[in-house]
């Protein structure tokens, strides 16, 4: 039976913004803004937990541009994690746990290692972590047989410093000794970091790139409710993730609630965002369990059929308002998930009462989305 106070919805291409008097430049525009209740955004864009969209060279160009990726969650555990790992280790202030190899392994072994990870050199460490020496791109160019063992081809005694460096001091180095990574280690030569010249000229040429406390580029990570979703969780979270989405087509389920009170009850530091949904009701019931930012939108996507299946959803531009007056009162992030077809969508669905829009179809065909490139 149809309610007599029936509601009209708007969504995008129902309205538009009147424009008025302003004194703000373009070039004087701030756009940053907040992803989730601890983590902060250059620009307010996302990319979309799609396969057709996010995997790590997705997440990497947002990220430096100022936003964040969100890796899809249609593979095994293990795929996923590591196309977290990749971001996380891709630039660094500082990596704090590179990746290394012991003297006796052989040469084969550690080009394999850095072409999975596309880095140009390894620290090679004895059994208790003590600095041996370093591997580089230029110890291994012209060595032709290569089963031979690291240590008869490494540079031994490589620059090192301590660990509380800045960045400004080991750039004087990497120019006055023409190298291209410095090992940091403590007072018993103990490996403790890796600064790379490449993450020094990084961030000359991304200034506004989104990072943690460690200088890696942010990234996030999309969970089902499946029997293997706090297995995946906890995967992820090893790996350094910045931030899990709970991702479903309908947030406001038992299931989804569910899940997101025991991942906030194992994982409490964790940011987590909750989604989709579409009302109020749904957002305060999310905002109860915890939730860092809640994601809005229901069969507004470009290839999403959730309103033709199921005959379900809310116009985008009320949905947005509608779960705006929860998350303002509860002082978290609204995310505008769908229906972004046009630039000028960003600008309606932040005006509604989003803090940042997650980008699908408009990122689909860029060259960093995963799918193969046909000429034709």
């Amino acid at each position: 039976m149809l309610d007599d106070n029936i509601k009209t919805g708007l969504t995008f291409d129902d309205v538009l913004v009147i424009p008025a008097r302003s004194d703000v430049l373009p070039t004087e525009a701030d756009v940053s803004t907040r992803l989730s209740r601890n983590i902060s955004l250059h620009i307010p864009l996302l990319s979309s937990a799609m396969d057709t969209v996010t995997e790590s060279r997705m997440a990497i160009t947002l990220a430096q541009q100022g936003g964040i990726g969100i890796i899809h969650r249609n593979m095994p555990i293990e795929e996923q994690a590591e196309e977290v790992d990749k971001v996380k280790r891709h630039e660094s202030g500082m990596i704090v746990n590179p990746i290394t190899m012991k003297p006796t392994d052989h040469i084969i072994e550690a080009i394999a290692v850095m072409q999975k990870y596309r880095i140009s050199g390894l620290p090679i460490v004895n059994e208790n972590n003590t600095l041996a020496g370093i591997l580089t791109n230029r110890d291994i160019r012209f060595e032709t047989k290569v089963n031979r063992p690291i240590s008869e081809v490494m540079t031994i005694n490589p620059i090192t410093v301590p660990t509380d460096t800045a960045l400004e001091e080991a750039e004087k180095l990497f120019h006055k000794h023409k190298i291209e990574k410095i090992l940091m280690v403590d007072e018993n030569n103990h490996l403790k970091g890796l600064i790379t010249y490449k993450d020094v000229l990084k961030r000359i040429q991304y200034p506004g790139a989104s990072k943690d406390e460690y200088g890696r580029l942010l990234v996030g990570a999309a969970l089902g409710v499946g029997d293997d979703t706090l297995d995946r969780a906890a995967a992820l979270i090893s790996k350094k993730v910045d931030v899990l989405v709970v991702d479903t087509a309908h947030g406001h389920s038992t299931r989804v609630l569910d899940i997101i009170k025991i991942i906030k009850k194992k994982h409490p530091d964790q940011e987590l965002i909750g989604g989709n949904v579409a009302t109020y009701e749904a957002a305060c019931d999310m905002a109860a369990l915890g939730v860092d930012a809640v994601k809005v939108g229901v069969g507004p996507g470009s290839i999403c059929t959730t309103r033709i299946i199921s005959g379900a959803g809310i116009p985008q531009i009320t949905a947005i308002a509608d779960v705006h007056r929860c998350t303002s009162k509860e002082n978290i992030p609204l995310i505008a998930d769908g229906g972004i077809k046009y630039s000028g969508d960003i600008t309606k669905a932040l005006i509604a009462g989003a803090d940042s829009v997650m980008l699908g179809n408009l990122l689909a065909g860029t060259a960093e989305s995963p799918g193969e490139v046909i000429m034709y």
